[in-house]
């Protein structure tokens, strides 16, 4: 008798180790892609091999890429607000990239004026250029005062240009160069932002946010039109300095 419970033990171990066995090539098929029937058995709920952890991450990424489109559909003070933050986004973008022609513009001729000066300019024997005050001083480029023997070997140009000539232009160019790269910023930093963020259909703006992005528009227009050059006048070198869509998401799809 105890031989026959011993032989039944034997076979359910050997049952249980072949079941065992089993399992494991089901499981290794499931993982390698090659079975579906009973993956739920062995993985995790949120496995990636697991179709329903598959299924769920689908449907969430539908959710996420829905989620602008929703808020236009559903709701509609959400979706006036985004047409007007919209609307004034490309009037700003517009207005930029037109500030920006003329920034460019102005640039050129400012270093082009910079440049006619240090041509006419008077100059040393060794070639520095030196520019004379209307206090009767003599000084470089880099503002160093000419004096003793130096003085003497200036190579006299007709026509050259003051050293305070000279300052002037050569500040209305630092000036001009700002202003170019503040409206690059700008369109970059500020536009570029509020653009990616009103196309984001992952993660849309709030109305807090778009009601920001507003303000913050129309403060950085303010601030331009106060501090807006005035406008650069040809004048001689020789006598004085011169000186920015996105189609909306259709409701419904």
């Amino acid at each position: 008798m105890a031989e026959k419970d011993g032989d039944s033990r034997d076979e359910d171990w050997q049952r249980t180790l072949a079941q065992r066995e089993r399992d494991l090539a089901e499981m290794q098929n499931e993982i390698g892609g090659r079975g579906h029937s009973r993956i739920r058995r062995f993985l995790p709920e949120d496995h990636e091999s697991n179709p329903e952890a598959q299924a769920k991450r689908k449907q969430k990424e539908r959710a996420y890429r829905s989620a602008l489109r929703a808020l236009l559909k559903n709701d509609a003070a959400y979706r006036a607000l985004y047409e007007e933050t919209f609307d004034k986004l490309r009037t700003h973008e517009a207005a930029t990239e037109r500030a920006l022609d003329q920034a460019r513009e102005d640039l050129a001729e400012a270093k082009d004026a910079l440049d006619e000066m240090r041509e006419n300019a008077s100059t040393l024997q060794d070639g520095t250029r030196v520019y004379r005050s209307e206090d009767g001083s003599f000084y470089s480029e880099d503002g160093t005062l000419i004096t003793g023997e130096a003085l003497e070997s200036i190579e006299w140009r007709e026509g050259a240009s003051s050293y305070e000539d000279y300052l002037a232009q050569k500040k209305a160019t630092a000036d001009a160069e700002g202003r170019m790269n503040d409206l690059l910023v700008y369109q970059a930093d500020v536009l570029g932002d509020i653009r990616n963020r009103m196309e984001d259909e992952d993660n849309p703006p709030s109305k807090e946010d778009m009601e920001m992005f507003q303000e913050k528009m129309e403060h950085a227009m303010r601030n331009r039109a106060e501090h807006q050059p005035e406008p650069v006048q040809e004048v001689p070198a020789t006598t004085a300095s011169t000186t920015a869509g996105m189609q909306l998401p259709p409701v419904g799809r």
